[in-house]
């Protein structure tokens, strides 16, 4: 029954993705240097939160579709790294909120990467959030951003991995200019700058933000990434001065996302990227 339902989802996504052909992402083909032209527009992105994930299953190939579909025009994802190193993708630091792992494994609270990659491939990521998503699969990391760059730019989200076979991985597949990675570990961020530098980079932080607060790491990065709570005009103005781009997360609701706009900011992660778009685009 779980092949059938994942082959089923293959299938659905297939035709999804032929049939998206829409909004600002669309207009690049799959070659283009997507991120550069991303980064660049002085029009506000929205960024779809482990896809569309107010929709469908987080950190799932369906949920990244939904977030393409919904005009997304960035998608983000968090990845781990199993125990014999695959980078795949889930948000948590163990398997039992958004995966069936507590009944197929019968413990509670598997650490992330306790597991092979063998045994993460067959759980169930998808009934936890709703009865026809039964089957659905963890991606694994290249899958994920294979499926997101067909429509959209991936924003991939560092949980734990070293940076070195993150690099390998987007140089191997030409990627390294085509998406964004972003991290609360500024030491891992500073290091894929080192490797990589021109692959564009997000420093995640929360609490207040300040020069002194980002100063260890606005100069290896493009992107501010920061808890919309505090974010105010005169953060945005200094981000902005150092001539970074200022992304917030997690915005749900579309007047919040209209007067953080308005401020300045340049991206709204959010869980619902359809509403959200449609709040701030012009």
């Amino acid at each position: 029954m779980l092949r059938i339902g994942r082959h089923v989802w293959w299938v659905v996504l297939a035709v999804a993705a032929i049939a998206s052909g829409l909004g600002f992402q669309a207009e690049l083909s799959a070659g283009d240097a997507r991120v550069n032209r991303i980064l660049e527009t002085k029009e506000p992105l929205v960024i779809g939160h482990r896809g569309a994930c107010a929709f469908a299953p987080e950190n799932t190939i369906p949920s990244f579709q939904l977030a393409i579909e919904q005009k997304a025009d960035m998608v983000e994802l968090d990845y781990y790294l199993s125990a014999d190193k695959v980078p795949f993708c889930i948000h948590d630091k163990n398997y039992d909120r958004t995966t069936n792992a507590r009944q197929e494994w019968k413990e509670k609270k598997t650490a992330i990467a306790a597991k092979n990659w063998a045994d993460i491939a067959q759980l169930d990521a998808g009934s936890w959030f709703d009865a026809k998503f039964a089957g659905v699969a963890l991606p694994k990391l290249d899958q994920a951003i294979e499926a997101i760059q067909t429509g959209s730019v991936t924003l991939i989200e560092h949980k734990e991995g070293d940076a070195e076979s993150l690099i390998q991985l987007l140089k191997d597949r030409d990627w390294t200019d085509k998406l964004v990675v972003q991290s609360f570990n500024w030491d891992f961020v500073a290091r894929c700058h080192e490797l990589e530098p021109s692959l564009a980079i997000a420093a995640l932080g929360s609490d207040e933000l300040t020069a002194k607060r980002i100063a260890p790491i606005v100069d290896k990065v493009n992107v501010i990434a920061w808890n919309a709570k505090f974010v105010d005009r005169a953060a945005a103005e200094m981000v902005h001065k150092h001539g970074k781009k200022l992304f917030v997360y997690t915005v749900n609701d579309p007047q919040q996302a209209k007067e953080l706009v308005a401020i300045g900011v340049d991206g709204i992660i959010t869980d619902r990227p359809g509403e959200i778009g449609a709040a701030i685009r012009k």
